[in-house]
């Protein structure tokens, strides 16, 4: 197939069957592969409608400088956008951003301004976005798409992930979705509760991360959890909420390479943890979890021994074969639980675009 440029090829990412690390043998557990997208991540979706709305409306336009708080995927989309249509782009990035990551988007040629200091909580997330309002204040032309507040986000799941789902299945009963921004778990959610009316949608968060309401700490993980709640996430599309700790995570990830093949990035691995505590309570259900981008990103850190021992986690800590990984998803650190609802509160900034 022929396309045009680089960006066509987004979208129609793959479903792969879990076909070994299963709670019993007939088990229906799928993962969609988020990673297959042209940067890498299921972020070039969010990125490329937002731009694209953006240009639509009259706030982008020829000469603009895209100004982006980031902590990886979605600056590597956006490092790929900037390419192909000829914008500057400068991510605010933090000491947690993978290194390929960081390879990636400035071999692309985006920019890179590190902030350094955490914010009070120990999370860098707050300290990028105040760097992006100082960029916005400083740099003429510089706009900002705001990911966590931006409507384009969810609808960008909605118009075009949902139906490659629909496409797939003919009827399913779980979704598991990691959540940062909000954006995919709320636009597949509200798309896909109204084509499977009695579909289950259980959210996936880091233990430490604030985004449904639970004080904030600092977690290993990276692609998943806020230090507060995003405007995108609605909490009245979630049924259930599954905090998943770094270890489990990490655990999950490298039984499913080793197990399936499936080298998936940490958001995905704790999504999959999550589907199979949701599939070991459910028997005969048909689960999908999403895993937001490729385990490339992370091999040099969570895949790395290493890494981990620089970030305190001891390697013999993880769960060492298929089978501990399996008896923990029985019995997970944090059971799930009906979450919070209630409008976003405790957003620091509001809406930062320009």
């Amino acid at each position: 197939m022929i396309y045009e440029n680089v960006l066509e090829t987004l979208g129609d990412t793959p479903v792969v069957r879990l076909r070994k690390l299963l709670p019993r043998p007939t088990d229906r557990i799928y993962v969609k592969l988020e990673g297959a997208n042209p940067s890498g991540s299921i972020k070039d979706r969010a990125a490329l409608h937002m731009v694209e709305s953006a240009e639509r409306k009259g706030y982008l336009g020829p000469g603009a400088t895209l100004i982006e708080s980031t902590s990886g995927n979605l600056g590597k989309s956006l490092a790929l956008i900037g390419a192909v249509k000829g914008y500057r782009v400068i991510l605010v990035v933090d000491p947690k951003t993978p290194q390929s990551v960081l390879s990636y988007a400035a071999s692309l040629g985006a920019e890179l301004d590190m902030v350094s200091r955490p914010d009070g909580n120990g999370s860098y997330q707050k300290t990028r976005i105040e760097r992006v309002r100082q960029l916005l204040d400083e740099i003429p032309g510089g706009r900002n798409l705001d990911q966590y507040n931006n409507p384009d986000n969810p609808k960008a799941y909605t118009r075009f992930a949902a139906p490659e789902i629909v496409k797939d299945f003919d009827h399913l009963d779980a979704l598991v979705v990691a959540v940062s921004t909000g954006g995919h778990i709320t636009g597949l959610s509200s798309a896909l509760k109204e084509h499977f009316p009695a579909l289950h949608v259980r959210a996936v968060d880091a233990v430490g991360s604030a985004a449904f309401g639970h004080p904030f700490a600092p977690y290993k993980m990276r692609g998943i959890g806020l230090s507060w709640i995003p405007a995108n996430l609605r909490s009245d599309l979630v049924d259930s909420l599954h905090r998943v700790a770094d270890t489990e995570a990490l655990s999950i990830c490298r039984a499913l390479a080793a197990e399936e093949g499936l080298l998936l990035g940490e958001s995905g691995g704790a999504a999959v943890f999550a589907a199979l505590t949701y599939a070991a309570a459910n028997p005969g259900q048909v689960v999908l979890a999403i895993a937001p981008d490729s385990g490339v990103n992370y091999l040099y850190e969570s895949y790395d021994d290493q890494w981990l021992r620089g970030q305190g986690i001891v390697p013999g800590s993880l769960f060492g074969t298929s089978a501990a990984v399996l008896r923990h998803t029985v019995t997970p650190m944090y059971p799930p639980s009906p979450p919070a609802t209630g409008n976003p509160v405790d957003r620091p900034f509001g809406e930062v675009r320009a």
